[in-house]
């Protein structure tokens, strides 16, 4: 997916939430917004989003003097998360359709995105399981893909925000207690509110999965940019399932068979995966639908 004008607008947009967010006086806050501006000419409209806002946040970071400013806000949607996990688990366990119950909370989990803004929305996304909705919905060649695996096969699961990977966790145990080796992937170091190591930890990941990180300070997963052990986990795995938004964004053109789980928090994307999908844009119009797409290579 390459990256379009609205996205230069969303790139100032974050700048200054950012700075206001961390307290920075009105003065920082117009220096943030001044040298983002004087970015945004020299980004490559060819790269996807996610690598575009390597630079914009590395300005950002560099301007108000913190190279992590949502730390506290990660911290504060993993306790949250941890709240609530042992109620899903239990919902879970207890469902005649424990994938399709534990799949949902991993995609409502999505919702928790900083970078869209759009926090707020996740007690709603979580509070009715058994009217999981998806607007583009593939839910069924997962399940199938899934149930064609048999122990001893490898997943890939990439992971996206922190709070969400505390969800993750009902979806990656069941696959776990299925037999198959799943190794999940985080972000190399801190960028907006994404997960890291020491997150997939609180989350209990290293009790069912194998832990790697991306080898990329990017809030997705640009294949040009990660780590060699990233790319050879995602070309070999017998499922790759793509937590997000913005590892959709740079992913959705990969020549891989991959399914992807998120809600939709932005219109250019929306229209992106609609017109990939082949579905209308209204169908995914960028107000947090939930999605289950598959992408089966070329």
């Amino acid at each position: 997916m390459k990256t379009s004008v609205d996205c230069l607008v969303c790139f100032v947009r974050q700048g200054l939430r950012v700075a206001r967010m961390y307290g920075c006086s009105e003065t920082v806050q117009r220096e943030v917004v001044q040298e983002l501006g004087r970015l945004l000419p020299q980004l490559d409209m060819e790269a996807t989003p996610p690598a575009n806002s390597m630079p914009v946040y590395q300005t950002i970071n560099r301007i108000i003097g913190c190279k992590d400013p949502y730390f506290d806000v990660k911290r504060m949607e993993n306790r949250r998360a941890l709240g609530r996990i042992e109620t899903l688990r239990k919902e879970v366990r207890e469902s005649t359709e424990p994938l399709r119950v534990a799949c949902g909370y991993a995609i409502a989990g999505n919702i928790i995105d900083y970078g869209a803004f759009s926090q707020g929305m996740i007690e709603e996304a979580l509070s009715s399981p058994d009217e999981f909705q998806y607007s583009l919905d593939h839910y069924q060649q997962l399940e199938a893909a899934i149930n064609e695996l048999v122990e001893g096969d490898s997943v890939f699961y990439l992971a996206d925000n922190c709070g969400e990977i505390i969800y993750d966790s009902l979806l990656v145990e069941l696959l776990a207690q299925k037999g198959l080796q799943v190794t999940v992937a985080v972000r190399e170091d801190a960028i907006i509110n994404d997960a890291l190591l020491e997150d997939a930890q609180v989350a209990g990941l290293d009790r069912a999965a194998s832990l790697i990180r991306s080898g990329v300070v990017c809030p997705g997963s640009p294949l040009d940019q990660c780590s060699e052990e990233f790319k050879e986990h995602f070309f070999s795995a017998d499922l790759v399932i793509s937590k997000g938004q913005g590892n959709f964004e740079t992913l959705s053109e990969v020549n891989r068979d991959i399914f992807f789980l998120l809600t939709v928090k932005c219109n250019v994307v929306g229209k992106h995966l609609a017109e990939i999908a082949g579905v209308k844009e209204n169908v995914v119009a960028g107000k947090g639908e939930m999605v289950v797409y598959y992408s089966g290579g070329s």
